[in-house]
C-alpha cells in the first residue's frame, strides 16, 4: 500500500492539483487532494468550509500535510487578488492550523502563501474588475513608488506620481486595503513557524519584477525571519503553481528519513544565466538555488551530486513563445546549446540522473533546444523535465521529479535508469503540454482566432483539431522511438482546464508492451 500525504491546491488545475501526486507516485507514494468540484473555477473561489471539512475527515489517513493557505484562507489563488473578506474573517481560518497540529502532533505541516502578485497589462481575468482600465498605472505606481523609495530617482518619483493621478482614489484605496490584508496575514503564519504549529512555510512570489508594493512585502517577510532565525523553515523565492510539487517531495524525503538530494546545474550559456527571467526578480541562477534549497537540498559539484541539472537559459533574455515577445534575444550567440547537449549526453552514460530544465522561454519549450534532442536522446532516459510558464515554476518542477527517482534509485539499486510508467507518463506529459501544446499549437490557435469570440465549446474543437495531429508528429521523433517501442501511449481526454489557451489538459493512458 502507498504511503499518503495530503495536499491543499492553490486551485484545481492539472499543474497545481495532480502534478505533485503524478510526481510522487514515481517514487511509490500517494497525495490526496479534495475533490475538484469544491475547489473553485478561476475567480470563483473554493468551497472554504468544505475544504476544511475534506482535511478534518482525511488527517487520520495520512502521514503529513501540504496546505495552500490561498485556499484555505481565500478560496485559491485567484480569489486571494479578488476577495473582499475582511482581515479578521480570513485570520479566523488559520486556526486550522492549529487543528491539525494538536491532534496530529507528529504530523509534519508544510504550508505556502503566495505574496501578492501585480500584473502589467490591462487583462483582468484574474485581477479586479477595474484592471481593464487601471492595471498597467496600478503596476507602474507600485513599480516606481517602490524603486522612489530604494533609489531617490528623479525619473521614478515623476513617473510614480503621474501614475497616481491616473487611479481614481477609491479604486487605489481598494487595491492598497487588499495588498495590506494579504501582507498581514502572511506575516501572521511566521508566528505558526515560531511555535512549532506549521514545520515549513514558503512564500512564493506570484509573478514579480525588479520593484514593487509585492517586492516591498518580501523584504518585510524576509526581515521578520532573519530577526525570529527561521531561515532553515521559512523561504521566500519565485514561483506560486509548483510549489506543491516542491514541498510534497520535501515532505516525502522528511518521512522516509532520508536527506534531500544535491544537485549540479550546468547551463547553455554564461550571460543567460546570470539575466533575470520575466516575472522573476532574480537571476536564473539564483531561482534554481532557491528551488534546490526549498526541496532541502543545495548545489554541489560535478563528481558528488546525486542529480546533473541540465538548464537551458535564452541567450540574452528570455522570451515569450506564445506571445512572441523578446524571440531575437533568445537564440544568440550568447549560448551554445550543441556543447551544452553533448554534456547532457556525456552525463546520461555515468548512471546518475540527468534532468531537464527549460528556461529560454516562458510558457513553452524551446525548439531549437527540443528538436536537436529529440534526434538524439531518448526522452526516457531523463529524469525529468519541463518547460511550462514561469522559470520558478518549470524549475521547481523538475527539481521534483528528479529527487523522486533520484529516491526510487536508492530504494532499488538494480533498478538503474529503467524508466518506470510513472516517470514515463510524467516526461510524455510534460514534453505534450509544454512543448507540443504550448510551444507549437498555442501560438497556431492565437494566430487563428480570437478566443474570445469562440465558446468554449467551440474553442476546445479548435485546440483538439491543432493538438492532436501534432501529438501524433511527435510521437515520431527519434527521441520518442525507444519509449514507444516499450509502451502503447494513447491521448484519452483533451480539455481546457478553466476554458482558455493558457493551459491544456490531458488524461494518458500507458500500457506496455511484451509482458513489461
Amino acid at each position: 500500500m502507498r504511503r499518503r500525504i495530503a495536499l491543499v491546491p492553490v486551485d484545481a488545475r492539472p499543474v497545481t492539483c495532480d502534478l505533485a501526486g503524478q510526481i510522487t507516485r514515481i517514487a511509490g507514494w500517494e497525495v490526496l487532494t479534495p475533490p475538484k468540484e469544491i475547489l473553485g473555477f478561476l475567480r470563483n473561489p473554493g468551497d472554504i468550509d468544505g475544504v476544511h471539512q475534506w482535511l478534518v475527515e482525511t488527517a487520520d489517513h495520512v502521514e503529513g500535510f501540504v496546505l495552500s493557505m490561498d485556499m484555505i484562507h481565500y478560496g485559491g489563488l485567484v480569489p486571494s487578488r479578488i476577495t473582499r473578506d475582511s482581515r479578521e474573517a480570513v485570520s479566523k481560518r488559520t486556526k486550522l492550523l492549529s487543528l491539525l497540529k494538536d491532534k496530529y502532533p507528529s504530523k509534519p505541516i508544510l504550508a505556502f502563501s503566495s505574496t501578492m502578485r501585480i500584473s502589467d497589462s490591462y487583462v483582468n481575468e484574474e485581477e479586479k474588475l477595474y484592471w481593464s482600465d487601471y492595471g498597467r498605472d496600478l503596476f507602474t505606481y507600485s513599480f516606481h513608488s517602490h524603486r522612489f523609495e530604494k533609489t531617490k530617482s528623479s525619473e521614478a518619483e515623476a513617473k510614480m506620481l503621474a501614475s497616481y493621478n491616473q487611479v481614481p482614489t477609491d479604486i487605489l484605496k481598494d487595491y492598497l486595503q487588499t495588498r495590506e490584508r494579504n501582507a498581514m496575514i502572511n506575516l501572521s503564519l511566521i508566528e505558526y513557524v515560531e511555535s512549532g504549529i506549521v514545520d515549513t512555510l514558503v512564500f512564493p512570489q506570484d509573478d514579480t519584477a525588479e520593484y514593487g508594493m509585492n517586492i516591498r512585502e518580501q523584504e518585510r517577510l524576509h526581515e521578520e525571519i532573519l530577526q525570529r532565525r527561521l531561515f532553515d523553515q521559512v523561504y521566500i523565492y519565485p514561483g506560486a503553481d509548483e510549489v506543491a510539487c516542491v514541498l510534497v517531495a520535501k515532505l516525502v524525503f522528511q518521512l522516509e528519513g532520508i536527506n534531500a538530494p544535491t544537485f549540479y546545474p550546468f547551463f547553455s550559456g554564461e550571460t543567460g544565466a546570470f539575466q533575470n527571467a520575466l516575472y522573476e526578480d532574480r537571476p536564473l541562477i539564483e531561482s534554481v538555488k532557491g528551488q534546490v534549497y526549498a526541496l532541502g537540498g543545495f548545489i554541489e559539484d560535478v563528481q558528488n551530486a546525486d542529480i546533473r541539472l541540465a538548464v537551458n537559459v535564452p541567450g540574452r533574455r528570455q522570451g515569450e513563445i506564445a506571445l512572441r515577445n523578446h524571440l531575437s534575444e533568445v537564440d544568440t550567440p550568447d549560448r551554445n546549446i550543441g556543447e551544452w547537449l553533448r554534456k547532457l549526453h556525456h552525463f546520461l552514460k555515468d548512471g546518475k540522473p540527468v534532468a531537464i530544465v527549460d528556461l529560454a522561454y516562458a510558457n513553452g519549450a524551446d525548439p531549437a533546444m527540443i528538436i536537436p534532442l529529440l534526434s538524439k536522446i531518448d526522452i526516457s532516459c531523463l529524469s525529468g523535465f519541463a518547460a511550462w510558464n514561469t522559470a520558478g515554476n518549470s524549475i521547481g518542477t523538475v527539481v521534483a521529479q528528479a529527487a523522486m527517482v533520484h529516491l526510487r534509485q536508492l530504494r532499488y539499486d538494480d533498478l538503474g535508469n529503467v524508466p518506470t510508467k510513472e516517470l514515463t507518463e510524467q516526461l510524455i506529459l510534460r514534453f505534450l503540454d509544454d512543448f507540443v501544446y504550448q510551444s507549437i499549437v498555442r501560438s497556431k490557435v492565437r494566430e487563428q482566432y480570437d478566443e474570445t469570440t469562440l465558446s468554449k465549446e467551440q474553442l476546445l474543437k479548435v485546440v483538439k483539431e491543432n493538438f492532436l495531429p501534432e501529438a501524433e508528429v511527435f510521437f515520431q521523433e527519434k527521441g520518442m522511438k525507444n519509449t514507444l517501442s516499450q509502451w502503447d501511449i494513447q491521448i484519452e481526454n483533451v480539455f481546457l482546464p478553466w476554458e482558455r489557451t493558457f493551459e491544456i489538459g490531458m488524461d494518458l493512458s500507458l500500457k506496455p508492451k511484451y509482458g513489461l
